[in-house]
């Protein structure tokens, strides 16, 4: 029995002949201005399934929607040297896939991660940007949630299922993300895991977890405002969580100040990184890329 998928997979090739993979949404909508996801630094194209069929549909305005999986994520090729999973990478892999696939200029949705290699696009590559919405993401990180992001998957045994994984997710995310269903909670659990060899695996490259090790939290992070303040002539949305323990309020109020056109939205009842499909945030994602048009 054949399964029809409601979206097109699809693999091409990194400048370094690594294997890209990712997935392609409403692909007969005439659209010129594509919208491209990219997820947080252990996630995947799942993340954006649904906000991806919404989009795509009539009702979130005919997009064609890219969502991509960076190396030794998803379905993506792992790399074989952890020292290639970096920022400055990740963002020339978005390149390529945008080459491969013909695009021109696109709008970016950038979870977390996501956002930050936005921010490194709009500094490297300018022309390729329509529009940028920053899910939860700004020039300075707050070592706090990194630490949190580390402990989760450095310390904790896998679950043996899925009914388990999704009890695992809302027992621990429920507390800072009440606006979450328990069916939001199964769905996590899938984007987050997958069966290997019989067992749950996450869906990301362990070998993420020593670039997260080499960070020194003993010393002030990098920050990155001169790539968001080549954002300043790009439209761009700002997403903060209600409960986030990444972007501070410090800094949301500074990237306002820099860019006073940015449209911002509060994702209540979410912390790091929120769920764009969730409470309505898809019709503000969707009325501003309708802005853009």
């Amino acid at each position: 029995m054949s399964i029809t998928l409601d979206y097109i997979p699809f693999k091409c090739s990194a400048r370094d002949g690594l294997m890209i993979a990712g997935r392609k949404y409403g692909w007969e909508n005439n659209d010129p201005n594509p919208v491209i996801c990219l997820s947080g630094i252990k996630r995947n194209s799942n993340d954006f399934h649904d906000l991806a069929l919404y989009l795509s549909s009539k009702k979130g305005g005919s997009r064609r929607i890219v969502a991509i999986d960076y190396r030794g994520r998803g379905q993506s090729e792992y790399d074989s040297n952890w020292q290639n999973y970096t920022l400055t990478i990740e963002a020339e892999d978005t390149i390529d896939v945008i080459t491969s696939l013909g695009l021109g200029a696109v709008n970016i949705i950038g979870s977390s991660r996501g956002g930050l290699i936005a921010m490194m696009l709009a500094s490297i590559r300018p022309g390729i940007l329509k529009s940028v919405i920053l899910n939860d993401i700004g020039p300075v990180i707050d070592a706090t949630g990194l630490v949190r992001i580390w402990r989760t998957y450095e310390s904790r045994s896998l679950p043996t299922n899925f009914k388990e994984a999704a009890e695992l997710r809302e027992r621990l995310g429920k507390p800072t993300s009440p606006a979450l269903s328990k069916s939001d909670w199964e769905k996590e659990a899938h984007r987050l895991y997958k069966f290997e060899n019989g067992k749950l695996v996450l869906q990301f490259d362990k070998k993420l977890l020593t670039s997260l090790r080499s960070i020194n939290l003993d010393e002030r992070l990098p920050d990155m405002w001169p790539e968001f303040a080549a954002l300043t002539k790009t439209p761009v949305m700002a997403i903060r969580a209600e409960n986030t323990d990444i972007l501070s309020e410090e800094t949301f109020d500074a990237m306002k100040m820099l860019h006073p056109k940015m449209t911002v939205a509060i994702a209540k009842g979410q912390t790091h990184a929120p769920i764009l499909s969730v409470d309505g945030l898809e019709k503000t994602v969707s009325g501003f890329l309708q802005n853009q048009l």
